[in-house]
């Protein structure tokens, strides 16, 4: 009877389903196509779409799974690669291939992301000129987030020991790559921003690939560096490397170093600025009074052509009273001078190595060459250390370096 050999639908179904899957070539399988029709399910996170070209089409999934892995955002009429299994959904009959994986054609999965993600940054303002705030001329404490172990954190801390010892670091730690770089740094920024001391902030790492970097495009970090109240100067990976940190700062660096440059002023051109202040002031008050003893010549001459005795008398009454105001004048610019001198002299006071002794901070010697780096001394040296009123000899029993 015709009844004995028909099948069911899901007979049938499963039959093809197997077909299917048993065939090796349908199990990793590269398409390049059109995304059309996509829906992404937020319930379950599964997102459904379609893949033509221009003739045909095939229904596709990708689980949520694989589609947390994405780095860009899937739309209509985006042209991608996808691998994946074709296979049988056996309630519908409907063969379909199963995404693993997908890639935009062209640009790579990470630029498409990153421009995405900038687009509607930009637009909602978040790098705008109006925003960035200006950096301090004299900072007094300076905060950097970065690696610890890093070299982007020694050269910070060279550039500023180098052009501006009076400055401060006040130093977070945050990872700079990976899964915790965003969240790192997100943490740190709040941190100081929940301080009044800190008056910029630097954030920086060395170089390294686009995936390295990654961690600096996090969508919450660009926000934090947008609404810190603090400064905050990037100098993130090389000079042609750009993440969305970097357009949200209010100052972007090329390097760390070149951000350590940016945030601190010359202690080299602050000294010549004061120098240059009190030869002004020496001048201006040296030419005050040569005019002024120029003026009192002048009347003198003119009171030896002068015989009446009344008129002389006049003269020298007038004489006596320009003399007063003369002193008067000379006396008061000359204290006026004598302040601006101890303002300036105090200045240099501050910058002087001494100064920074009695903070308590003390310089080491060896062999009357200075120590700067722990890896240029060894154990059982003999070394001078100089403080604020004396100096020390001692023997070096013990190294810890860090880093």
């Amino acid at each position: 009877m015709i009844s004995d050999s028909a099948l069911t639908v899901s007979q049938l179904n499963m039959y093809i389903k197997m077909m299917f899957e048993s065939d090796i070539r349908l199990q990793k399988v590269l398409l390049i196509g059109e995304i059309s029709n996509f829906v992404n399910h937020y319930k379950t996170g599964h997102c459904y779409f379609s893949l033509k070209d221009d003739s045909c089409g095939i229904k596709a999934v990708m689980f949520a799974g694989n589609a947390r892995k994405l780095k860009f955002v899937p739309e209509n009429g985006m042209r991608v690669y996808v691998s994946g299994r074709v296979s049988v959904f056996e309630r519908d009959g409907v063969y379909q291939i199963y995404v693993d994986s997908m890639e935009p054609e062209g640009a790579g999965a990470l630029m498409a992301a990153f421009n995405q993600l900038k687009d509607r940054l930009e637009k909602e303002g978040l790098f705008s000129p109006e925003r960035k705030k200006t950096l301090p001329e004299f900072p007094n404490k300076i905060g950097v987030i970065t690696s610890a172990s890093g070299a982007a954190f020694h050269d910070i801390v060279t550039v500023m020991s180098r052009r501006y010892p009076l400055g401060e670091i006040i130093f977070y730690p945050a990872a700079v790559q990976g899964p915790e770089c965003g969240r790192d740094n997100v943490k740190a920024l709040r941190e100081m921003n929940k301080r009044e001391d800190i008056d910029v902030i630097i954030l920086g790492r060395g170089g390294g690939s686009a995936e390295d970097l990654w961690g600096y495009n996090d969508e919450s970090l660009v926000r934090e560096i947008a609404n810190s109240k603090i400064p905050v100067v990037t100098g993130i990976g090389h000079e042609i490397d750009f993440t969305l940190s970097d357009f949200a700062a209010d100052v972007r660096a090329a390097t760390p170093s070149a951000a350590a440059e940016i945030v601190t002023p010359d202690i080299t051109e602050l000294y010549q600025w004061t120098d240059s202040l009190i030869f002004r002031l020496e001048n201006a008050a040296s030419s005050i009074i040569e005019k002024l003893e120029d003026t009192l010549k002048n009347s003198a001459e003119r009171l030896k052509y002068s015989d009446p005795v009344n008129k002389i008398e006049k003269q020298s009454k007038d004489i006596e009273l320009m003399k007063s105001r003369l002193e008067t004048a000379v006396s008061v610019y000359l204290g006026n001078a004598e302040k601006q001198l101890a303002v300036a002299d105090e200045k240099l006071k501050m910058l002087s190595p001494v100064k920074m002794l009695q903070k308590g901070y003390a310089m080491i010697f060896r062999d009357d060459t200075k120590i700067k780096s722990a890896a240029e001394i060894s154990e059982n040296d003999l070394i001078k250390v100089m403080f604020s009123d004396g100096t020390a000899s001692c023997r070096i029993e013990e190294i810890r370096k860090y880093g």
